[in-house]
């Protein structure tokens, strides 16, 4: 499969994941191990300061790390996840994250995942882990 083909499956499929919809995540890259989004900022994803909802990050750290570690051939489910929030999200126009499987592995996936403003500011990291399901066509070397 190719990097296009798969990012525009996992383009589909985000587009009709009920949960993810309404935050309007928008898959940049998607290749084996990796993935690129953003999200742009919106009032329906802030809290009272005005900042992004910490919930929202975690939202989208974790769709963003399960796809990436879903591209290493299984499809998957969150065993665990942390986040470490470091620095608010406001003051900008899109949330940016970036994840990257740290670990691929016949039962377990660790995907490391960094949360960005669009200055380039790191705003979050988090760590998750994930439970191989189904086999799926795609490795991750």
């Amino acid at each position: 499969m190719t990097k296009q083909e798969l990012l525009e499956e996992y383009k589909s499929g985000i587009d009709k994941n009920p949960f993810a919809v309404p935050i309007g995540i928008e898959l940049l890259e998607v290749r084996r191990g990796y993935v690129l989004a953003r999200v742009k900022n919106k009032r329906e994803l802030e809290n009272i300061y005005g900042d992004v909802h910490g919930g929202c990050l975690y939202t989208i750290a974790d769709n963003m790390a399960g796809i990436a570690a879903g591209t290493c051939g299984y499809h998957v489910t969150t065993v665990n996840g942390s986040i470490q929030y470091l620095k608010a999200g406001r003051n900008t126009e899109y949330i940016i994250c970036e994840a990257k499987v740290i670990k691929p592995g016949k039962t377990i996936d660790a995907v490391h995942v960094e949360i960005k403003d669009d200055n380039g500011q790191l705003l979050n990291t988090a760590e998750f882990t994930f439970f191989n399901l189904q086999k799926r066509d795609e490795v991750c070397s």
